[in-house]
Protein backbone atom coordinates (compact mmCIF):
# COMPACT_ATOMS: atom_id res chain seq x y z
CA UNK A 1 0.00 0.00 0.00
CA UNK A 2 1.68 3.53 -1.38
CA UNK A 3 1.51 6.31 1.21
CA UNK A 4 -1.02 8.26 -0.86
CA UNK A 5 -3.60 4.96 -0.55
CA UNK A 6 -3.14 4.71 3.06
CA UNK A 7 -3.60 8.65 3.27
CA UNK A 8 -7.07 8.79 1.62
CA UNK A 9 -7.94 5.29 3.64
CA UNK A 10 -6.98 7.51 6.80
CA UNK A 11 -9.18 10.00 5.35
CA UNK A 12 -12.17 7.65 4.77
CA UNK A 13 -11.98 6.26 8.23
CA UNK A 14 -11.86 9.95 10.15
CA UNK A 15 -15.25 10.46 8.13
CA UNK A 16 -17.03 7.59 8.34
CA UNK A 17 -16.28 7.64 12.48
CA UNK A 18 -17.74 11.55 12.00
CA UNK A 19 -20.94 10.03 10.02
CA UNK A 20 -19.68 12.14 7.25
CA UNK A 21 -20.53 9.71 4.09
CA UNK A 22 -22.42 11.85 1.95
CA UNK A 23 -20.38 14.32 0.24
CA UNK A 24 -18.20 13.82 -2.76
CA UNK A 25 -14.62 13.82 -0.63
CA UNK A 26 -16.21 11.22 1.27
CA UNK A 27 -16.81 9.18 -2.12
CA UNK A 28 -13.70 10.30 -3.70
CA UNK A 29 -11.44 9.45 -0.78
CA UNK A 30 -13.26 5.44 -0.41
CA UNK A 31 -12.84 5.01 -3.97
CA UNK A 32 -9.05 6.09 -3.83
CA UNK A 33 -8.84 4.27 -0.90
CA UNK A 34 -9.94 0.90 -2.55
CA UNK A 35 -7.83 1.48 -5.18
CA UNK A 36 -10.25 2.46 -7.63
CA UNK A 37 -10.50 5.31 -10.44
CA UNK A 38 -10.87 8.99 -9.01
CA UNK A 39 -14.65 9.64 -9.06
CA UNK A 40 -14.20 13.42 -9.11
CA UNK A 41 -13.78 15.41 -12.16
CA UNK A 42 -10.04 16.01 -13.25
CA UNK A 43 -8.19 18.67 -15.17
CA UNK A 44 -6.93 16.44 -17.68
CA UNK A 45 -10.18 14.18 -18.88
CA UNK A 46 -7.83 11.66 -20.17
CA UNK A 47 -6.25 10.88 -17.05
CA UNK A 48 -8.89 9.13 -14.83
CA UNK A 49 -7.19 8.09 -11.98
CA UNK A 50 -5.73 10.94 -9.71
CA UNK A 51 -1.82 12.08 -10.12
CA UNK A 52 -0.87 11.35 -6.61
CA UNK A 53 -2.41 7.85 -6.53
CA UNK A 54 -1.08 6.75 -9.94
Amino acid sequence: MTYEIRNWAVIAAAMEKQGATDSQMYRRAKAMANGGIDPMPTSYPAAPYSISVA
